[in-house]
């Protein structure tokens, strides 16, 4: 979840396309059409359906890739607030096509709907070992506020998302927010942890770095937690 450099705090993919469907009809366009079939190995020519039938086919199961099992527990759709609160945003892991990577959005709960809050990809990186992220902030406002970082498994199993957030000239910045960065833009650093509380809840918190060491971003932001949404 995004609650860090925040002012206050995609279906899967289709498949390979489907092969062209090949009827045998008779004459001369079904001979060549029959021939078609034979050279493109068609399973059409093994038996003719009835017009107006529909083939399915069953996309085959993707095996998680190794390096990103100790994340696959984050993939779904959670609620994210206070324990014992009121959900204030919600937070989706998706995996994209044959789980090459992660694609991690999410938005603030208004009582007019959601307001899209953060958007990006998560890339494992063979050589540090760890997931890469890049994330824009508040994309439908365009403020041109950007996160990137890294996400790792800590010593007792943690997740911890490590997160710089690059702010463009005239937006709001940490601490108090009440402050715009200037023509040389700003950054800050936070970081997330996520620990997973059985099959359907993940304890989260969003944490900021100052001059005092790691604080709360904001007021509870230190102890979150995330329910999956069911279908």
């Amino acid at each position: 979840m995004v609650l860090d450099s925040a002012v206050a705090f995609v279906a899967g993919e289709p498949g390979p396309d489907a092969m062209p469907r090949r009827c045998v009809g008779t004459g001369t366009a079904g001979v060549l059409l029959f021939m078609m079939g034979l050279v493109l190995g068609s399973s059409a020519v093994a038996g003719v359906e009835p017009a107006g039938s529909a083939a399915v086919s069953a996309e085959p199961e993707v095996s998680t890739p190794p390096p990103y099992a100790p994340y696959e527990f984050l993939i779904g759709e959670w609620d994210v607030g206070p324990i014992g609160g009121t959900a204030a945003a919600v937070s989706r892991f998706r995996w994209g096509p044959t789980k090459t990577y992660i694609w991690y959005s999410g938005a603030y709960l208004a009582a007019d709907g959601e307001r899209p809050a953060w958007e990006g990809l998560l890339v494992w990186n063979g050589v540090r070992k760890a997931l890469d992220f890049l994330l824009v902030l508040d994309p439908a406002s365009g403020s041109l506020v950007q996160e990137q970082g890294t996400v790792h498994i800590g010593q007792d199993g943690t997740v911890m998302r490590e997160i710089t957030a690059f702010y463009s000239e005239g937006n709001a910045v940490p601490p108090g927010w009440d402050e715009t960065a200037g023509p040389g833009g700003a950054s800050a650093k936070f970081r997330q942890t996520f620990t997973p509380d059985g099959p359907d809840r993940i304890l989260t918190s969003v944490m900021r770095k100052s001059e005092a060491g790691w604080v709360p971003n904001f007021p509870g932001s230190d102890h979150l937690v995330m329910t999956r949404r069911k279908p």
